[in-house]
């Protein structure tokens, strides 16, 4: 009876993984389910960017923005900072990053979004806010460098720099473009936006192995009475 039972919990985990793999964008992040468009880095301590380039790169595309932001993944242990994190999407290629001020701050994060066939490019170097939460359900609020907002926001705003901002396992962290000397067209806004995926389904088949699993150790158990 162990051994089947054994047999049983092996073929639903092995179709669970399966299914996860056949569904790499979609990823469960801490109860959230999070479009993510690669990952970098490996490690037990996981954090999700999110980069929204707020539509200010609809002029430069030629057409309307199907995706305004977009999320990644990033692995580590030990201690690690923003820039570590958005160095290592610069060296896998999945970003191209560039700072000004010794490194310290972001001058523009570029992205080729292939699927929608965009490439997102702030016309603004420098003019963007960065903040972390542990809820992407938080509103953003309207954030400026000294942290001062007349529109409230429920993320925890980045003052200190990219190289002294220390990344923690489970946040999200959330860089978006804003206007700090332009005009902001009208097509554009200024609050980031989640890229929230629809949750993976799970085939009939697995309720039907994780039922009979139960029903299995039902077996066991009885048999032990």
């Amino acid at each position: 009876m162990r051994k089947t039972i054994l047999r049983t919990v092996v073929a639903v985990f092995f179709v669970l993984g399966t299914i996860v793999g056949a569904h790499a964008a979609a990823y469960n992040f801490n109860g959230y389910w999070i479009d993510v468009e690669a990952w970098a880095g490996e490690g037990e301590n996981e954090t999700i960017l999110v980069v929204d380039w707020n539509r200010l790169d609809q002029e430069a595309n030629g057409k309307d923005i199907v995706s305004e932001s977009h999320a990644f993944g990033f692995r580590w242990d030990g201690t690690a900072y923003e820039s570590d994190m958005l160095t290592a999407f610069n060296d896998a290629g999945i970003l191209t990053v560039t700072t000004s001020y010794g490194g310290d701050f972001i001058d523009n994060i570029g992205y080729w979004d292939e699927e929608d066939n965009e490439v997102h490019m702030h016309i603004e170097e420098g003019s963007w806010n960065l903040a972390s939460t542990d809820d992407p359900n938080n509103y953003w609020g309207g954030l400026d460098w000294a942290g001062w907002t007349g529109d409230p926001t429920e993320w925890d705003f980045n003052t200190a720099g990219i190289t002294a901002e220390l990344l923690e396992d489970g946040l999200f962290e959330g860089i978006n473009a804003i206007m700090y000397y332009g005009t902001w067209p009208d097509y554009a806004d200024d609050q980031l936006t989640i890229p929230f995926a629809e949750p993976v389904p799970v085939p009939a088949a697995i309720w039907l192995l994780g039922s009979g699993l139960v029903g299995l150790i039902g077996v066991r158990r009885k048999s032990r009475n």
